[in-house]
């Protein structure tokens, strides 16, 4: 090739890449950019509202959906959604059910409308959350409620009155028109999903609504097959209805299109073979929505029992574990009948239950407590020692509180050899009080007073030293009553030494406090010393500021001092000659501090 043809080959392409550079690579980072600015100002526009304290104020009546009287209503509602979904195509397809009992289903759905207009009142009145607090003013929940597209999209839509098409000969009482009613739907799953987790058996519900949602499909495919029939003619062929079926009552054909209808969606009966097409393709789409049908229910019915029996499982994978290591460590018969049935109690009567876990799970603080206070509160105001002491301070102590289970319901106080039992313990009974108090002038120190021996199984609280201490800190004044009683107990046993000083005592008082305790006393006495430092430093430079300033007015005054004129070198702007002044100042302050630093006039005390 030539050098002209090498030129026009390469030419193009470096045009193209130029034209890359210079259209595409800006117009690409101009529409990142653009992009941003869109996404900040979409981000600003959705920044919510200013709180308004008035939002928050009561003005009126206003539904919690915490509320039980919220599910109770959710309930109502739903009746009246599934007597328009039952009712509008039975009605629909059996013309002699709708004529015979017609002044009964126009009562009907009459009360049905009206309780669909109480549930627009209603719902415009359900309080929601907003910045963490209940907003209960009813002219907020009213405007929002109306311009939400719940109101727009479901609720005014299953509300239009359609009945005056009843005015129309040919829709004279005809219930399909009705069918906007089945917009209200979704209330129904919302009773369904609050019902589900309040309940205590959610399986079960879970159970119903799948059956019930079967019963209603294998309902509407009753009624469409009968519509069929009757537009095919009875007797027509074999796949519909006899001709006999004229003379038959409503509920004799219902019945037997129910049946019809269930074996087909079921797939497990055998059904006349369809003959036209309309007939083919009505069959052919209930046995694809059968094999739905048929997949949900297995589906549910396995994830049921999988998650009920999980805990099981978990239970016998442990069990066998355990016994397998028994098995290969030689353990004799006796202790492995022993340990079999401890574990027999502990997994399959308790079921796994750890209350560490479930108190300290998703519950905030306030429940938690609320919950420990309705379990333990009881069992620990039975103990002596905290009879006058503060509320408080047993709300906090029944948090600390742990579960440990033992073999027996009953425990029994025993000698050292364990063959004396001085006392039988029983439920509610509490133990081992005065060895977590560390006592001072105890002759036992913190050592136990009696031994305890368990009977059978028995489930216990216990209460830490180092949790005790800790509530106890904030709690000087129970801190001291305990304390006495502690004493007082010991002294009846004559186990208190009273010839220690108060001093001794005080210092093994401070003993008795825990190494967070000590570490959190230092750091607070430290922050405390520093921040007295700090405001002498301060007042200190302000000090000498304010006497620079009136000794530099009296010079002037008097003459001692004339006013100078100062001239600007070549220094660079950028030169930070402020900052190393004051850095310069700071070290001669630092190190002046240090020089005189055992001087007296800086001593705290």
């Amino acid at each position: 090739m030539t050098e002209s043809e090498v030129q026009q080959t390469n030419t193009p392409n470096s045009k193209i890449k130029k034209f890359r550079k210079r259209i595409f690579h800006p117009i690409t980072k101009k529409n990142k950019d653009e992009q941003q600015t869109s996404l900040l100002q979409e981000k600003k526009n959705k920044t919510e509202k200013p709180i308004r304290n008035e939002d928050y104020e009561a003005t009126g009546f206003v539904i919690d959906p915490q509320d039980h009287l919220y599910q109770y209503w959710l309930g109502i509602i739903s009746l009246a959604i599934s007597y328009n979904f039952l009712l509008i195509p039975a009605r629909y397809a059996f013309t002699e059910l709708d004529k015979n009992y017609r002044y009964i289903w126009i009562s009907l759905d009459y009360i049905s409308d009206f309780i669909y207009l109480i549930d627009i009142f209603l719902q415009s009145r359900t309080g929601y959350f907003s910045h963490g607090l209940f907003v209960r003013n009813h002219h907020v929940l009213q405007r929002n409620y109306f311009l939400s597209r719940q109101f727009f999209a479901y609720d005014l839509l299953s509300i239009i009155p359609t009945d005056f098409l009843y005015f129309i000969p040919s829709f004279r009482f005809v219930s399909i028109i009705r069918s906007n009613r089945f917009i209200r739907v979704n209330r129904l799953s919302q009773f369904q999903e609050l019902t589900e987790s309040r309940t205590r058996f959610p399986n079960a519900f879970r159970i119903g609504v799948l059956s019930c949602l079967t019963l209603t499909l294998i309902h509407w495919n009753c009624c469409a097959y009968f519509l069929i029939c009757e537009h095919l003619g009875f007797g027509s062929d074999e796949w519909v209805l006899p001709a006999s079926a004229h003379n038959e009552t409503v509920a004799m054909l219902y019945t037997y299109c129910f049946y019809w209808s269930t074996l087909l969606l079921s797939t497990i009966g055998d059904v006349p073979l369809p003959v036209t097409r309309s007939e083919y393709l009505f069959v052919l789409f209930d046995y694809m929505i059968g094999i739905l049908i048929f997949a949900t229910i297995i589906g549910n019915l396995g994830t049921m029992i999988s998650t009920q029996n999980q805990s099981r499982q978990q239970v016998r994978e442990k069990m066998d574990e355990i016994k397998r290591y028994m098995k290969f460590r030689s353990v004799n018969r006796k202790l492995e009948s022993k340990v079999i049935k401890w574990l027999d109690y502990l997994y399959m009567n308790r079921q796994v239950l750890n209350e560490e876990m479930v108190l300290n799970s998703d519950l905030s603080g306030e429940l938690r407590k609320d919950l420990a206070i309705k379990v333990h509160l009881e069992s620990l105001q039975q103990v002596k020692l905290f009879n006058d002491c503060e509320p408080n301070l047993l709300v906090e102590l029944v948090t600390k509180l742990k579960p440990t289970f033992f073999w027996s319901r009953r425990l029994c106080v025993v000698s050292d050899d364990g063959k004396t039992t001085f006392v039988v313990l029983k439920e509610g009974a509490v133990f081992g009080e005065i060895s977590i108090l560390n006592i001072p002038g105890s002759k036992n120190g913190s050592r136990r007073t009696a031994n305890v021996k368990s009977l059978g199984y028995s489930d216990l609280y216990t209460l830490q030293k180092d949790d005790l201490w800790l509530v106890l800190d904030n709690y000087p004044e129970s801190l001291a009553k305990i304390i006495e009683k502690g004493k007082s107990i010991l002294r009846k046993d004559n186990l208190l030494d009273e010839t220690l000083t108060d001093k001794k005592r005080h210092i093994e008082q401070d003993q008795l406090l825990s190494v967070q305790n000590r570490i959190k006393k230092l750091n607070d006495i430290d922050q405390s010393l520093n921040d007295r430092v700090t405001k002498f430093l301060n007042t200190y430079v302000d000090s000498v500021r304010l006497f620079k300033q009136q000794l530099s007015k009296l010079e002037y005054h008097y003459g001692a001092r004339k006013p100078s004129i100062s001239i600007t070198s070549s220094v660079p702007s950028s030169t930070p000659a402020l900052p190393f002044f004051a850095n310069q100042w700071k070290q001669q302050s630092a190190s002046n501090i240090l020089k005189y630093r055992s001087s007296s006039f800086l001593d705290v005390d």
